[in-house]
């Protein structure tokens, strides 16, 4: 008898999103140095532990002075001062300012002691042999200034024991800047999680190797793919080598990674078939949580813990793959580093062309988006099967479909939730047959899409203005017109149409619920 499991009970997408977050992924805090700080998390308050600055200083080039001298002086009547010294940053003071002098002094530098305000130099001149002995250099002063004018007192930017920084503060450039003011060398951050990826499966080669296509061999795509998701999170990723489809070695090498990281990602055998063991390695060596979620692309979801480390499963086919860690991983791996939610961003458009749909899962629909000939967008989904890994550039979002919604159809309005609030629209955007020349072409050109269809497909996008599969009509269609032109029309400042059904233009991204 067959052993192959059968997916009965699919849990909802909540349930998944509470089974993850019921996992300890957080690692303990630790000290990193200043320069290694930028784009970590504090994981303590810092306090000043001095003043800054630790001095009355300068805050511009000029001459100190004390304020009561200059009272009156203006350009007509000009208040003389005699010149005793110098004081530059960096350099303790050796003179002192009496009634009646002043002593030059440059930005930063200690304030000397009698001194209480500062005269820029742009409203003085120096007049030599004008001292008070008639031998001296003496400063003519051309304006009042109050006590305290140009000077920054000890403590003005931040006093000793008062409060610099809060926990799960993200360090960026300009924290940086406070925390060396402040003499901190070692600043204390939220750990980052460490995921250990094992991607399954006999067939799978890694990038750089020779490929044996023959034998059904494929690049590894899934391991560098999530690895580089998980570091955007906020977490270190650490690959294992592959995992055949043998039980004893997918065990090896699961429970090794679960000894060395905070949380375990597989992806590839976990869907239904006999061959796809390793919900049996879970059940066997740790708790499975969870298995089979409703949800499309990404049925085939583990959750669990292995050992003391939290384990989550992922399906083998890229697309789904990387939807799911972006939807139920990544915010999970946030929370444990204790890096903010990214900004989001949503673009609402019209459908291009009905899209049917009666699985009765939440459906998370690669979409992309382009500009009609009128400026207003339209929505395209990007679909070529969760094992095509051009489905993961080609398109700009997702557009969230309901289990209870069927059909989507053309024209009807939804709402396109952007990978990045920097999506924008490309400057230029072609369809049909994929050409050396056109290629070369599009080289040079900044931003541009090209979605590469053969003569069959192009000609039915032409027919109905929409970069996307054509309908069986249009297919139809096509196989009795002649082969389509290749053209490519430019993003001009007001998008008009074309006869491919290109056409590009901004749309906007105003934050707001997806709907359906």
């Amino acid at each position: 008898m067959s052993d192959r499991k059968e997916f009965r009970d699919l849990a909802e997408p909540e349930e998944a999103h509470e089974a993850i977050a019921s996992l300890d992924l957080a690692p303990d805090p630790e000290s990193v140095p200043l320069r290694e700080a930028r784009g970590r998390v504090l994981a303590e308050r810092v306090d000043a532990g001095l003043d800054v600055p630790g001095f009355d200083r300068a805050s511009m080039d000029g001459y100190a002075v004390r304020a009561r001298d200059t009272f009156g002086a203006d350009e007509a009547d000009p208040a003389t001062l005699a010149l005793v010294g110098q004081v530059h940053a960096g350099s303790e003071p050796t003179v002192t300012v009496e009634p009646g002098t002043c002593a030059e002094i440059s930005t930063g530098a200690v304030m000397p002691d009698g001194a209480d305000a500062v005269v820029m130099v742009e409203r003085t001149t120096e007049v030599a042999g004008a001292g008070a002995d008639g031998d001296g250099d003496a400063v003519e002063i051309r304006t009042s200034v109050a006590p305290g004018d140009h000077v920054m007192f000890a403590g003005a930017d931040i006093a000793a024991g008062g409060r610099a920084l809060g926990p799960g503060t993200e360090i960026t450039p300009r924290e940086i800047g406070l925390l060396s003011a402040l003499g901190v060398d070692e600043v204390p951050v939220r750990g980052r999680p460490t995921v250990g990826i094992v991607s399954t499966g006999d067939e799978l080669v890694r990038p750089g190797e020779e490929l044996h296509s023959e034998r059904g061999q494929i690049y590894d795509v899934n391991s560098y793919t999530i690895a580089a998701g998980v570091e955007e999170a906020g977490g270190e990723a650490r690959l294992y080598p592959h995992a055949g489809d043998d039980y004893d070695e997918m065990e090896r090498l699961l429970v090794e990674a679960s000894e060395e990281c905070d949380l375990v990602l597989s992806s590839g055998s976990t869907s239904a078939s006999a061959v796809d063991v390793i919900y049996r390695v879970i059940e066997d060596r740790g708790e499975l949580l969870l298995h089979g979620v409703s949800v499309k692309p990404g049925k085939p979801m583990l959750v669990g813990r292995l050992a003391d480390s939290a384990y989550v499963g992922l399906p083998g086919y890229p697309v789904s793959a990387l939807t799911i860690f972006r939807t139920f991983v990544a915010p999970a791996i946030r929370r444990a580093a204790g890096v903010p939610e990214p900004a989001t961003a949503t673009a609402t458009g019209r459908m291009a062309v009905e899209e049917r749909y009666s699985e009765g899962r939440m459906r998370l629909m690669p979409a992309g988006l382009v500009a009609d000939g009128d400026g207003n967008t339209l929505v395209y989904p990007v679909d070529k099967g969760s094992g095509a890994t051009t489905s993961l550039v080609e398109a700009d979002g997702v557009v969230v479909v309901d289990p209870d919604t069927e059909y989507l159809a053309a024209g009807e309005s939804v709402a396109v939730q952007l990978f990045s609030p920097e999506v924008r629209a490309p400057t230029l955007f072609a369809v049909g047959e994929d050409d050396p020349a056109l290629s070369r072409l599009l080289d040079r050109v900044e931003r541009p899409r090209y979605l590469a269809l053969g003569s069959r497909e192009g000609c039915a996008a032409c027919a109905t203005a929409s970069p996307t599969r054509p309908s069986s009509r249009a297919n139809r269609a096509a196989t009795r017109s002649p082969p389509p032109t290749r053209r490519a029309t430019p993003h001009p400042s007001r998008p008009t149409s074309s006869a491919s059904g290109t056409a590009s233009g901004d749309w906007s991204s105003p934050p707001a619920t997806p709907t359906t």
